[in-house]
């Protein structure tokens, strides 16, 4: 009887170790399940920015290979399908359809959790107003397109981190004037040395970008719904649209603590073979804390892709460590 894989996320930490696991694994020897909350698997989502900015066509560009696609190779892709619990003794995993609302549970002979990370969206007043987001899918991208294609002109990127630089180049681009409002002295302060973040800022300043650093957000203004400020301790910056482009914490709920520890960083911990404290439970990509769990959760697709013949191995039996990427 074949083994099965089941694999919560359908995106880059998951698809790629269902492909590698596929390419030496016949469907009579592991089956391969992947439940995907959305409608979509395998696209990039690091080329959002630029899909906004009109750098990138079309969406389709930034999608890799479709749920159908993936299906004709022999993988179990069930979109719009979100895993709730997970069951370490029956080795089951609970399933919700989110279309029928039907709920089963599922068996699994090994489990890899590959659920990415969200973006951290603090409690500030006025966050749920229609035309304050963030930039994680391809809907949130449309959703800009709309508000841009009705009249948005002003727009403040909160965060001048990687996300929020590339967002902030994509609006200028398309003709918005845009603000960024950073917390820190220096854009992308966390990253670079101060000599470097000042000459992002030189850049930046010079686009034409009017950028306030040491500036800290306190909530926004709000009209019949709709954001027309952003509310910072030095006063507002009008906006009709903002992006939110701050930290991600890695998604590594109460589910996947039924099923492992978690790490300084907020992900499942895992060794350097991506394996967890729990036998036939793997988790690998921004989900995970490889070592060394040094509390950074970075949201990088390098990562998820270069583990996959890893895990390919391991979960096959085999025997591959993951050294990490450079620059992590």
């Amino acid at each position: 009887m074949a083994r099965r894989l089941v694999i919560i996320g359908g995106d880059a930490a998951g698809m790629s170790a269902a492909t590698q696991v596929r390419r030496t694994k016949t469907v009579a020897e592991m089956e391969v399940v992947v439940f995907e909350r959305s409608s979509r698997t395998s696209y990039a989502a690091c080329g959002l920015p630029y899909l906004v900015g009109g750098f990138v066509k079309s969406p389709d560009s930034l999608i890799a290979r479709t749920p159908e696609q993936h299906r004709a190779k022999g993988i179990d892709v069930r979109t719009r399908h979100e895993v709730t619990a997970i069951d370490v003794r029956a080795s089951t995993v609970a399933v919700r359809d989110l279309n029928s609302g039907r709920v089963f549970a599922e068996h699994y002979d090994e489990l890899l959790i590959g659920s990415g990370a969200s973006g951290i969206s603090p409690q500030w007043p006025g966050i749920d107003a229609k035309g304050v987001l963030q930039l994680r899918t391809l809907d949130d991208a449309a959703t800009i397109e709309q508000l841009i294609a009705s009249g948005a002109r002003r727009a403040v990127v909160v965060g001048a981190g990687y996300i929020g630089l590339e967002v902030a180049e994509g609006l200028l681009e398309r003709g918005l004037h845009v603000t960024v409002v950073e917390r820190l002295d220096a854009p992308m302060g966390a990253v670079l040395d101060a000599d470097m973040a000042m000459d992002v800022a030189g850049a930046m300043t010079a686009a034409g970008i009017d950028l306030r650093l040491g500036t800290a957000v306190t909530g926004f203004t709000v009209v019949s719904g709709r954001v027309t400020a952003v509310e910072t301790a030095a006063g507002p910056v009008e906006a009709d649209l903002v992006v939110i482009g701050l930290r991600v914490r890695p998604n590594a709920g109460w589910r996947e603590r039924q099923a492992s520890a978690l790490g300084d960083s907020g992900g499942i911990r895992v060794d350097d073979h991506l394996r967890t404290d729990t036998p036939h439970i793997w988790a690998a990509g921004t989900a995970s804390s490889p070592p060394p769990d040094d509390g950074r959760a970075i949201g990088g697709a390098d990562d998820a892709y270069r583990q996959g013949p890893r895990r390919r191995t391991n979960i096959a039996g085999g025997d591959a460590a993951f050294g990490g990427v450079p620059g992590r």
